[in-house]
């Protein structure tokens, strides 16, 4: 993505698109609650980090760690423009 002028990049992450569930397939984990446990984290906080929330350096260690992989195969970095991000926060 191209930043045009005069407007600052703006770095967050979001965990890789399909990625817990394609962890909780894998893993035979049965329930949300019992999967969330396993990385560490609360149901609810598990199902915002499926619904695309910027993740805490916390639950992404969690999940590294719990599944052998670097935090670069657990989250995505996406750049927007400052007044990007500024008018998404606002809308929401």
């Amino acid at each position: 993505m191209q930043i045009p002028s005069g407007e600052q990049a703006i770095q967050t992450a979001m965990i890789r698109p399909g990625l817990i569930d394609r962890l909780r397939l894998q893993s035979g984990v049965k329930s949300d609650e019992a999967f969330a446990r396993l990385i560490g984290v609360s149901r609810p906080t598990l199902q915002r980090l499926r619904a695309g929330e910027e993740p805490t350096l916390r639950s992404v260690i969690g999940i590294a760690t719990a599944f052998g992989l670097g935090l670069g195969e657990v989250v995505q970095v996406i750049e927007a423009a400052e007044s990007e991000a500024g008018e998404k926060a606002l809308a929401s």
